[in-house]
Formats: structure tokens, C-alpha cells, sequence
């Protein structure tokens, strides 16, 4: 992106829909803020563009601008996929072209956006292919699979990005599995760039000093602990999702036994991954047991489902905030273990208010 102070701003209009209550939008004067991060995602309306560009826009910071135009590659990518999805007769395809627009759309809302008045507006499709939603959704992954890396880390901002991105490279494969299940499976996966060239040369995430810090889901005080830490929380999570199946396996039927031990296997092979981005020196991370909430034994299936949450919700935390060469293996672990919940014909959807 060029200097921002060198041309004016382009307005972009406040979303319909309003964002979901963790994002608390806050209106002052003529400036849109919604207070996410505190980096102080702005909307800017035209009032401020009339009186040249808006200070917030001039001295914003580098992370800043690299927010606002991922933001604005969303809503782009997000329009194409509504035109589209208005002109597919297939209702299947025009759904599912809708599902990743809805979802596109509500990243830029997320993270906000800043076009300006020499950049073209995106081509809106005027009609609908399968070749032209093939190429959208390749543009989809392919936004997906690089997200911005910041200079000044953040939890809650990298967690949110990471969220986007993998709602929408599920939503562009399951919108081109529609006409070409082959071509669907080839797309990048989400937080895929930056892999190293061999395991060998990967930088390893350090080892976690304070076990303290894995409890709770805040950001530490000093920032430099900050992948330790959601590294070392996703482990955590993991093997108390894993527990919980272990007791599942011992107190249910056949069936439910074979059912938790094949998600444990998958399971234990996420967590030798992500414990892989660590060095090997580092002290193991396993406590001895967990403790079950009360009456936990009499409801294993709600335990275990819950527990299931909170690793989901630890590794996009650990995705989006893991940089370097060791984004991509924890990444690669994300995709294992969400595109799995993904493929059931009730999904939760990744991209969500907290305080669903």
C-alpha cells in the first residue's frame, strides 16, 4: 500500500449488519470506530473526506494500514460473491456463493477498510460459470493462506484473523466442491504461507517458563511470552480434550468407545505436531489429570464437547498469533482438526461473536 498521506481517502460506508457484540461499535462525530483491539479500526464517512485526508488515516501505523487493506481484499472478494451468488440458478451454488460472501463481508467488518479515490472499484461478475467461481474461490484461498504478520503482536487481533481465514477458505471449498471436488481439494489451505524449507531449518517456538500462564484465555503482560503461550495453551486443551475421550472410551458402549478412540488417534497426531514446534528440551506440558466439572462423569458427551470447543478456539488462537516457520505447522494442525468438524452437516461456524 502507498503512503496514505499522499492521496485522499475513499469512504466506505458503515456495514448493514451490525458486528457482533464483542466488536462494541462506537460512534463519535463523524468517525465509525469499532473498538476490536485497540488498534481503533476506523470507518471514515464523507464528511471527513470533504475536509482532506482524515489524521487517522495519515498517521496511522504500518500494522494499521496492513488491517484496513486485508479488510478491503474482503469486502472486494465479498461483493464478487454476493453478485455471484445472485446469479447462479443452481440454489445450491447461489447458497453456498451467499454463505462466503455473508462471511467475507463480515471479516472487512471485523477488521475494517480503506480504499482510496485512485484505486478502481472490484469488477462485479455479470453472469455466472463454474470457471468464474473456480477463480473466486481460488482468490479466496489464496488471500486466506497469507495473512498480514504485525509488528506489534496482539491475541485477540491475530485470533480474529485467523478466524477469517479459515471460515472463508472452508466456505470458497465447499462452494467449488459443488463443481469440481477435485479442484476444491487442490486450493491452498488457510495460514499456509511462510513453511520452511525442511523441519530441520524451522525456528522453533520457545519453551514456556511460567506454566501460570496457560490458564485463562488473556494476552500476557510481556508480549514477547505471547507465542509460548497460546502454543503451549493449544497443547493444554489438547490434552484435556483427550482425557475426556479416554474417560468416554472407558464408560460407554462399543460404539462410543470406537468412536472417541478413532478421535483420539487423530487427536494424539495433532498434538505431536504442534509439540514438534517446540524444542525437544522443553518441559513436557502434560499435568498428571484434570479435573471434571461438577457431575462431569454423568454428562462425559457435554464435557467432551465443550472441551472439543475450547482446543478449537486455543488453536486459531495459536494459529493467528504463531509467526515465522512454525505458522504453517500449526496451521497445517488447524486445518486437520476444524476441517474435520467442518465436513458434519451441522458445522459451527469458526467466524462468531464470543459471546455465542
Amino acid at each position: 500500500m502507498t503512503d496514505p498521506s499522499s492521496r485522499p481517502a475513499k469512504p466506505v460506508q458503515p456495514p448493514a449488519k451490525r458486528a457482533p457484540g464483542w466488536i462494541a461499535p462506537v460512534l463519535v462525530a463523524s468517525i465509525a470506530g469499532a473498538a476490536t483491539w485497540g488498534i481503533g479500526v476506523t470507518v471514515f464517512r464523507g464528511a471527513l473526506v470533504d475536509r482532506g485526508l482524515p489524521d487517522a488515516v495519515s498517521e496511522a501505523s504500518a500494522d494499521q494500514q496492513a488491517q484496513w487493506g486485508y479488510g478491503a481484499q474482503l469486502a472486494d472478494l465479498g461483493s464478487q460473491a454476493a453478485a455471484m451468488a445472485s446469479l447462479a440458478e443452481n440454489e445450491k451454488i447461489a447458497a453456498a456463493l451467499a454463505d462466503l460472501g455473508t462471511s467475507l463481508s463480515q471479516g472487512a467488518a471485523l477488521l475494517g477498510e480503506l480504499h482510496f479515490d485512485d484505486q478502481p472499484p472490484a469488477d462485479a461478475p455479470e453472469s455466472y460459470s463454474p470457471e468464474k467461481l473456480a477463480a473466486l474461490a481460488s482468490s479466496v484461498a489464496t488471500l486466506s493462506s497469507s495473512i498480514p504478520e504485525f509488528a506489534d503482536p496482539d491475541l485477540q487481533r491475530g485470533e480474529t484473523l485467523a478466524r477469517i481465514a479459515f471460515q472463508i477458505n472452508f466456505d470458497a471449498r465447499d462452494a467449488l466442491k459443488l463443481v469440481d471436488k477435485k479442484q476444491a481439494a487442490q486450493l491452498p489451505p488457510a495460514i499456509s504461507a511462510g513453511k520452511a524449507d525442511s523441519p530441520e531449518a524451522a525456528q522453533t517456538v520457545a519453551c514456556l517458563a511460567d506454566h501460570s500462564l496457560i490458564e485463562g484465555t488473556s494476552s500476557p503482560a510481556d508480549q514477547e511470552l505471547l507465542e509460548p503461550v497460546v502454543l503451549a495453551r493449544a497443547l493444554d486443551r489438547g490434552y484435556a480434550l483427550d482425557y475426556t475421550l479416554q474417560l468416554n472410551a472407558a464408560r460407554g458402549g462399543n460404539a462410543t468407545a470406537q468412536a472417541a478412540e478413532k478421535q483420539r488417534t487423530a487427536l494424539n497426531s495433532q498434538l505431536r505436531t504442534l509439540r514438534s514446534a517446540l524444542p525437544e528440551d522443553c518441559p513436557d506440558l502434560r499435568l498428571p489429570a484434570y479435573e471434571l466439572p461438577e457431575n462431569g462423569l454423568d454428562r462425559l458427551e457435554k464435557v467432551a464437547a465443550a472441551a472439543q470447543s475450547d482446543y478449537s478456539n486455543a488453536l486459531l488462537a495459536a494459529a493467528g498469533n504463531i509467526t515465522g516457520d512454525q505458522r504453517s505447522t500449526v496451521a497445517g494442525v488447524v486445518n486437520s482438526a476444524l476441517g474435520a468438524q467442518q465436513s458434519q452437516s451441522e458445522a459451527e461456524r469458526i467466524l462468531r461473536s464470543r459471546a455465542e
